[in-house]
């Protein structure tokens, strides 16, 4: 990739930016190679392919949406970076966005629960956006919509053993098999930072004084009473956001095509460079 050159940073900065950025591109462009052509369709006899078959794979086309989304954001953040600019604060929106798309993609994808289990995680990604659906169109036209499509998913989800948590009626359901998890939650469990990366990123997007002002770089002016602070990305910490957030990423990739019916080793070779792979 073109070198980030022309930045004013320091060296370590600069080479931070550079490896992060790699990496980031690298994993794109395998995931752009080999994340559609898996499932489309999945290996014969995977638990991809037995769940679609069962008529219970909205779960992964779930899945599908966040991975592009989630990497639709990370592609855009590699764009500015390559640009040679840094934006102080815009950058970790992109961050927080990627990362709640990465974090239900996770939760989605988790290889160790059963297929039933992950359709009723799927029902609950459905009855969220019904319930944010609602919110937007709240008249009786909206509302009758989310009772009729809420008592669907009731019925979907007792016809395959799932217990709703709630109700009735269907418009008092709070999941399926368990509540969904909040965004919160979810960071809590796939992140190493935890929720902390969660806030921190939110803040942002916010704009709290308590993350975009850092006090400790406050630059005295000739009026006492007022001092300048710079508001420029702290190149270490947002590399050390995008890296947590790579690793996340990284394993979902892998666990969608583990569950397309691929081994682990497909998606190793992928990652690597051609320098990596050899002839």
């Amino acid at each position: 990739m073109t070198q980030i050159s022309h930045l004013p940073l320091d060296p370590g900065e600069a080479a931070k930016l550079q490896q992060t950025a790699t990496r980031l591109e690298r994993l794109l462009e395998a995931s752009d190679k080999f994340v559609g052509p898996s499932s489309d369709p999945p290996v014969a006899g995977s638990r991809f392919d037995r769940a679609r078959k069962a008529d219970l794979g909205e779960p992964y086309d779930f899945g599908y949406l966040l991975l592009f989304a989630g990497e639709d954001h990370l592609r855009t953040l590699l764009t500015v970076i390559k640009s040679g600019y840094l934006p102080g604060f815009s950058l970790y929106s992109l961050l927080r966005v990627a990362g709640e798309a990465i974090v239900r993609c996770r939760h989605l994808l988790d290889p160790a629960i059963t297929e039933t289990e992950r359709f009723a995680r799927g029902l609950n990604e459905r009855l969220d956006n019904l319930v944010e659906q609602r919110k937007a169109k709240p008249d009786a036209e909206g509302l009758k919509h989310y009772a009729d499509r809420l008592s669907h998913l009731e019925g979907r989800a007792l016809a395959n053993g799932i217990t709703p948590i709630g109700g009735p009626p269907a418009t008092s359901i709070k999941g399926f098999g368990a509540v969904q998890p909040s965004i919160f939650d979810l960071f809590d469990t796939y992140f190493v930072a935890g929720s902390t990366t969660c806030r921190y990123l939110g803040a942002f997007i916010h704009i709290k004084p308590w993350v975009v002002i850092r006090r400790e770089r406050a630059q005295p002016t000739s009026d006492p009473r007022v001092a300048n602070v710079p508001t420029d990305i702290n190149v270490h910490l947002f590399t050390d956001v995008v890296d947590g957030m790579l690793d996340v990423h990284d394993a979902c990739v892998g666990y969608w095509l583990g569950l397309a019916g691929y081994p682990p080793e497909v998606w190793r070779e992928a990652k690597k460079t051609p320098a990596q792979a050899g002839p």
